[in-house]
């Protein structure tokens, strides 16, 4: 994004993508995208979308809008939260939401067992959860796993 930005500043960009909104948007927006929208919404949005990057504004969904404004427990941003994950971490969470094992991961990923282990322990801790139950629902409720 920043190497098309100092190639062509005048360029409006607009990243459609099957990404998560709640994980990727802001850090587009900050590469210097006009808009990020999810690929999975509808027509009429993509076409908001569209338009809205168009008259030279910025645009964002409703709903990474709302998950930006919303606080966590602990009365953090929950987007601060989730962009704090790595791609490693996103890929062991995506796994496990799968329902692989520990031992089916590391083989996936080429890591050891207890590498896995620490992801996910660091995982509980990011996103504040207790259990690996409770991460993956929460993961699935953001968007961060399907």
């Amino acid at each position: 994004m920043r190497d098309i930005r100092s190639h062509f500043p005048d360029l409006k960009v607009l990243i459609v993508s099957c990404h998560p909104e709640e994980i990727y948007a802001i850090s587009a927006i900050k590469a210097g995208a006009n808009g990020y929208i999810a690929k999975t919404k509808s027509s009429k949005e993509i076409k908001k979308a569209i338009e809205t990057v168009i008259s030279g504004e910025t645009f964002l969904s409703d709903s990474i809008k709302e998950v930006m404004n919303s606080k966590s427990k602990t009365g953090k941003s929950v987007t601060l939260r989730y962009k704090k994950l790595s791609a490693r971490e996103i890929e062991v969470l995506n796994l496990l939401s799968r329902g692989k094992r520990n031992k089916e991961i590391s083989q996936i990923l080429s890591i050891n067992e207890k590498t896995v282990s620490t992801y996910k322990t660091r995982l509980l801790k990011k996103l504040n959860v207790d259990n690996i139950a409770d991460l993956i629902h929460q993961s699935r409720l953001l968007q961060i796993t399907s």
